[in-house]
């Protein structure tokens, strides 16, 4: 009777814990991706507009219309390259939300199922037969890793 009742109030305590704590940390994870995206992002687009701003520079130095105009045709493929990777970019972070959301799906189906029931019931009967001299034994799947 009383591991009914402590399966009634721990149950969902128990889930609910789990449930934020499963939160928390995909948060978490997801921010640290995030913050790792936005840097490399950051970093290389600086690297490939210096690299387009170099040659811009270079074609107004240029000696001849020739080599001005390789230069910009240069500079218009380092802007090219850096549009190429922005739009990579934001692919990334709409794939990484939806990993995001699809991993919140899961992790609540995961504690929606969790055997929570069948853990507290097999610890309290353990309990009940410690307490009546018994060895301590668990059922269910805890009993299978004994």
């Amino acid at each position: 009777m009383f591991s009914k009742l402590l399966i009634g109030l721990l149950g969902p305590l128990l889930k609910a814990l789990v449930g934020k704590v499963l939160d928390e940390f995909s948060d978490w994870l997801f921010e640290r991706l995030r913050e790792i995206l936005r840097r490399r992002r950051t970093t290389n687009l600086d690297e490939l507009e210096a690299r387009a701003a170099q040659a811009d520079e270079r074609a107004r130095r240029a000696g001849s219309a020739d080599e001005a105009r390789e230069q910009e045709a240069v500079a218009r493929v380092w802007r090219e390259v850096a549009e190429m990777f922005r739009r990579e970019n934001e692919a990334l972070k709409a794939e990484l939300e939806d990993v995001r959301r699809g991993a919140g799906r899961r992790a609540r189906q995961a504690v929606a199922t969790l055997p929570i029931g069948q853990v507290v019931e097999s610890v309290g009967k353990a309990s009940e037969r410690e307490e009546a001299g018994s060895p301590l034994r668990l059922d269910g799947p805890a009993a299978e890793r004994e």
